[in-house]
């Protein structure tokens, strides 16, 4: 009998624990506390079971009780009701929410639907940028004597005009004396992505497919800037997608003293003049790639690269890097010079080989009829660039063991530097270059990328002088 109650004991122990696991893992109705959307966690319960509700969240140094937290995100302009589908998240399981002390739950940032592997899995988090600029909790909301950082778009420009289908990429500026916490931007009121270092670039690496293949249309562009105290300030442009003339924004490259038209090739083999008549892989979509440079896009939806003057061009690149910019210097009516990132100009051959980037005066062979370009989206290509000093690191994203960067220079410089700095500020790389003369220099960065050892964002600091320039770099 004995024995046979202990077996009894054991089935009961064993089915207990089951369902204890299984309401450990198993997320019942009552756990849709919260829920994600558009990146964030938000509350959606009067609930707060597990004692909850005598939490706290730290915010700008002052603790405050998970349910007034919880109140104000309702107020969020991102924020919506809980829907029916949404994933279930607990409160305290947001990424960034009070630790969890209850006995059934991990307290990790992750899924309760997914079960023990939810231990594992990041979590949508509060938007505590927002929270700490509610004055609820001391922040000013913009308001009071503190103002919004300073902010400007440096590309692209109001009223620019673009042929369909457009590829931006956008960059804008934002500073403040109390530091600039972050940048988000929005295309006609729908949110892109948030920047929270500069340089604050979108689809610099081809990131961020609402910027791809806009059609015609009119568009608006919103840079919300907040600074470390909470204060905001908007920056809003115009800009519009046309149709390019009639022509579908696509433009012909004919070499003037041949009257033979570039091709692209399709990308499959280096780029030729050799052309009579104009078919798909004689025409190119021109666009604006910053600071007065353009890129050409190739019907294979390539862009073309001047491999830095190394090798013949081709049409065979997935994103716009320093080799894949270009300026078009006017020479009156439809004729342009080409002149390449590296300072030199691109040349026909005569038709007789594949065409190069390597010519450091202008002559016949670099001569190019340019038809297609209408008046407006041709002011906003070749403007002026204003700046000293700009650079380029190619490929982009790093993905190859052949890493370069291309530095534009006005004037000479008597001291240069090279960093390589990860997201948490931290110098992983360093190379003291010295002085340079003005134009274009290419220096490898093959031996630097060592220290790049996982893949993310980092950051490329040149200084030249007492300019310093700092850009966004990706490894794959």
């Amino acid at each position: 009998m004995k024995r046979k109650l202990s077996i009894l004991n054991i089935l009961v122990i064993f089915f207990t624990a089951n369902l204890m696991f299984a309401q450990q893992w198993n997320p019942r109705p009552g756990w849709k506390d919260s829920f994600e959307a558009n990146g964030f966690c938000w509350c959606d319960s009067s609930n707060f079971d597990h004692n909850l509700g005598s939490k706290t969240l730290s915010i700008n140094g002052t603790d405050y009780n998970i349910k007034d937290v919880c109140d104000e995100l309702k107020k969020h302009p991102l924020h919506r009701n809980f829907r029916d589908g949404d994933p279930p998240y607990n409160d305290i399981q947001c990424g960034n929410g009070p630790v969890n002390d209850a006995p059934d739950e991990a307290g990790c940032p992750g899924r309760v639907d997914l079960g023990p592997a939810g231990c594992n899995q990041i979590g949508p988090r509060f938007d505590m940028d927002w929270l700490r600029s509610r004055p609820r909790f001391g922040g000013n909301d913009g308001g009071g004597n503190n103002t919004g950082p300073n902010t400007s778009f440096i590309t692209p420009s109001n009223n620019a005009t673009f042929s369909a289908p457009a590829t931006l990429e956008v960059t804008v500026t934002a500073t403040d004396s109390d530091g600039v916490s972050n940048v988000r931007l929005y295309l006609n009121n729908s949110f892109i992505r948030q920047e929270n270092f500069s340089p604050y670039n979108w689809n610099q690496n081809n990131q961020d497919d609402a910027l791809k293949n806009l059609p015609e249309g009119s568009y608006t562009l919103k840079a919300e800037a907040t600074d470390s105290k909470g204060a905001k300030t908007t920056k809003s442009i115009s800009f519009t997608v046309g149709d390019g003339g009639g022509n579908n924004g696509l433009v012909t490259i004919l070499g003037q003293s041949i009257n033979k038209y570039v091709s692209s090739e399709g990308g499959t083999r280096t780029m030729q003049a050799n052309r009579n008549s104009v078919g798909t892989g004689e025409q190119f979509i021109v666009e604006s790639a910053g600071n007065g440079t353009v890129s050409f896009k190739g019907s294979n939806g390539k862009y073309v690269s001047s491999e830095n003057g190394n090798k013949p061009m081709n049409c065979n690149r997935n994103a716009v890097g320093s080799w894949e910019k270009f300026r078009l210097e006017s020479l009156g009516g439809d004729l342009y010079a080409i002149k390449g990132n590296n300072g030199k100009y691109v040349s026909h051959e005569n038709g007789n080989k594949a065409i190069n980037c390597n010519r450091n005066a202008i002559g016949s062979w670099e001569k190019f009829i340019v038809k297609g370009l209408d008046i407006n989206r041709l002011n906003e290509l070749v403007k002026e660039n204003t700046e000293e000093y700009s650079i380029g690191v190619y490929p982009m994203p790093i993905t190859s063991d052949d890493v370069s960067i291309s530095i534009s220079m006005s004037k000479k410089v008597m001291y240069s530097s090279i960093e390589i700095i990860d997201l948490k500020g931290n110098i992983i790389a360093k190379k003291n270059i010295g002085a340079m003369e003005s134009g274009t220099k290419s220096i490898s960065l093959n031996d630097m990328k060592k220290g790049m050892i996982s893949s993310g964002l980092y950051i490329i600091k040149v200084r030249l002088d007492d300019t310093v320039i700092t850009q966004k770099i990706a490894k794959q």
